[in-house]
């Protein structure tokens, strides 16, 4: 259930991405707007996914990569917030884009990069862990989850660079979590706290 669990978010960024449009204009404004309401829910869902794959990294891992993982939240939610949300609210409101709504997406963008980064940090933290406890197992899982990450950091979601980054992810973090499941026992995993 946690591999499942794990991909979902991932795999329904790449379904949206495939319908956010390239470019905010009249004619898809109201959609541009939303479809980040929508995912103003979506976007942090990934981040809780690195916080349950961190759950077997060593302390002194686990704590930096998941405040990295907040701020990935924090960050990349004000992109969504501002120039998702925000800034269709002012494309409906004034038929489109206007010189005057540059800001937003500006402050939006600059945001957005830094949770980017923080999400390629806490998705290496994962990788590198896997790698260490699950060995050849986590190979491809890794591979997945850092292309994925790496692309994400200048894709968003938009079709097709931002679709491939999160279907890397989405793979990426299941095949880690089925990795890294496969060498508990059920006594182990009752255990844990």
């Amino acid at each position: 259930m946690r591999t499942l669990l794990v991909a979902l978010p991932g795999l329904i960024l790449a379904g949206i991405g495939l319908t956010h449009p390239h470019h905010l204009d009249a004619s898809t404004a109201q959609w541009w707007q939303n479809m980040h309401v929508i995912l103003a829910v979506i976007f942090p869902l990934l981040g809780a996914a690195q916080w349950v794959l961190l759950d077997d990294s060593p302390k002194y891992v686990r704590y930096p990569a998941r405040a990295a993982t907040f701020g990935y939240v924090v960050f990349y939610g004000a992109l969504d917030a501002l120039a998702g949300i925000g800034g269709g609210a002012l494309a409906v409101a004034n038929g489109g884009r206007s010189p005057a709504d540059a800001p937003i997406f500006k402050i939006g963008n600059q945001l957005g990069t830094v949770g980017a980064w923080c999400f390629f940090a806490a998705g290496l933290a994962i990788a590198v862990c896997a790698l260490l406890k699950a060995k050849l197992k986590a190979l491809p899982g890794a591979a997945f989850l850092l292309v994925g990450s790496y692309l994400f950091l200048s894709s968003h979601i938009y079709w097709p660079k931002g679709v491939i980054a999160c279907t890397c992810i989405a793979i990426g973090m299941a095949a880690i979590s089925y990795a890294s499941a496969s060498g508990r026992s059920a006594i182990e995993d009752s255990t844990r706290t």
